[in-house]
């Protein structure tokens, strides 16, 4: 893997479980390819089918080759996790781009939590 740049656009959540006792989720979403370094959407009130449209920029360097999506509800005191999952960068880094609907799996996979449309274009730098 060489070193470049990836650009991921966080488009929607779908279906995400809520979290909430009364109303909706308030969903956002963190993203990072290190815990060194993440970036989020902005917060979606009261929905469980958010639409962020929001696009982030990383530079990848040699050995990074997973990013993280973590799904939060934000509350007043704190947050609640939603989902979390992970996409392995290899097709990515080789068909140059990716635009596909991620499952938040929950108890080992055994059911879901929601989704969200994730597109993503790398580019090399060398």
């Amino acid at each position: 893997m060489s070193k470049g740049v990836l650009e991921v656009v966080i488009l929607e959540g779908r279906s995400l479980k809520n979290c909430d006792f009364f109303g909706e989720n308030d969903a956002y979403v963190e993203i990072y390819m290190n815990n060194k370094y993440k970036q989020r959407t902005i917060i979606i009130k009261n929905t469980n089918n958010p639409v962020w449209n929001e696009r982030f920029t990383f530079n990848v360097h040699k050995g990074e080759n997973t990013i993280h999506f973590d799904v939060y509800d934000d509350d007043l005191i704190g947050r609640d996790t939603v989902g979390k999952c992970k996409v392995n960068l290899k097709h990515v880094f080789d068909d140059g781009d990716f635009d596909e609907w991620i499952k938040l799996p929950a108890h080992f996979g055994l059911s879901s939590r929601g989704e969200i449309h994730v597109q993503m274009n790398y580019t090399p730098s060398d």
